[in-house]
């Protein structure tokens, strides 16, 4: 993109500060390109681009994670030529049933999938989102607990999906606008909240937690592209790690962990009392 620009700013533990873009920017270099005529066009007759703008603002490394820019950049050389990674884009008019008979055909063949959710991008918005996907019962909600040391006043969700009939459940990461979600999962801006997942199994790139009867399956699992390179693999982990420290700052870390969706503000509880699971309930 000509001319990207990066209003997005955060001033890390050195000091010194860190710039990223802002939707409107990378909307703004799309403009300037002449690949769109107006940025209204990313929600209605272009928003085949989302999936693609919201991997290069992966790249960009506001999301920390050395893995997820490594694989966004793998996913942007092999768009529409079968793709470990798809996007769809959902609104008001989407079929939810459908998503999910997608989800289930997807498990068997994709390392991940991104879910766009068109709208306003607020925590209001991510509440009706969670409501809508645990109308089936294949998708829940649970209350995530602090790590030791913290606490805190937000409401920290877990949202899972389940394959039906498997062993595993996909832990599902959040990407949105809105505080109080961690600066690593915040795209300022953005009109859409993006749900992404690994829809399928848990391999053995990483650890696999284990929640009540389920194995855990998420975002780590994805081949890393790495091969037998341990050394390389440890190197890339400690650096993923350092960044997530220095670009959190003084934010607590169990907003930003791999079990937490949305770190929301508590008066989201109400709205969710019926699909919330309590913490200690996997």
């Amino acid at each position: 993109m000509a001319n990207l620009t990066k209003s997005t700013k955060r001033k890390t533990g050195s000091g010194k500060p860190r710039e990223f873009s802002s939707f409107d920017d990378f909307a703004q270099a799309l403009l300037d390109d002449g690949v769109i005529q107006s940025k209204e066009e990313l929600q209605t007759t272009s928003r085949d681009l989302l999936g693609e703008l919201l991997f290069n603002w992966y790249i960009q490394g506001q999301i920390a994670c050395v893995f997820a820019q490594m694989l966004a950049r793998e996913a942007t050389k092999s768009l529409g030529q079968h793709p470990k990674w798809q996007t769809v884009v959902v609104d008001a008019e989407t079929d939810l049933t459908r998503l999910q008979q997608q989800l289930v055909e997807d498990a068997d063949r994709l390392e991940a999938i991104q879910l766009i959710f068109l709208g306003p991008g607020t925590a209001e918005h991510a509440v009706e989102i969670v409501l809508a996907l645990c109308k089936n019962e294949n998708w829940t909600c649970h209350e995530k607990g602090w790590m030791k040391g913290e606490h805190g006043d937000a409401l920290l969700v877990g949202l899972r999906w389940n394959k039906p009939s498997s062993d595993y459940v996909s832990w599902v990461l959040g990407i949105a606008p809105f505080e109080p979600m961690p600066f690593t999962r915040r795209f300022v801006g953005a009109p859409f909240i993006a749900l992404v997942l690994r829809p399928s199994p848990p391999t053995n790139f990483n650890p696999t937690p284990i929640e009540g009867k389920f194995r855990a399956s998420h975002l780590a699992h994805m081949d890393d592209l790495m091969g037998s390179d341990e050394e390389k693999r440890q190197r890339t982990d400690r650096l993923t790690r350092f960044n997530k420290q220095t670009l959190l700052g003084d934010e607590l870390r169990s907003h930003a962990r791999a079990q937490t969706t949305f770190a929301l503000p508590a008066s989201c509880r109400e709205a969710l009392r019926d699909v919330l699971r309590p913490v200690e309930e996997a």
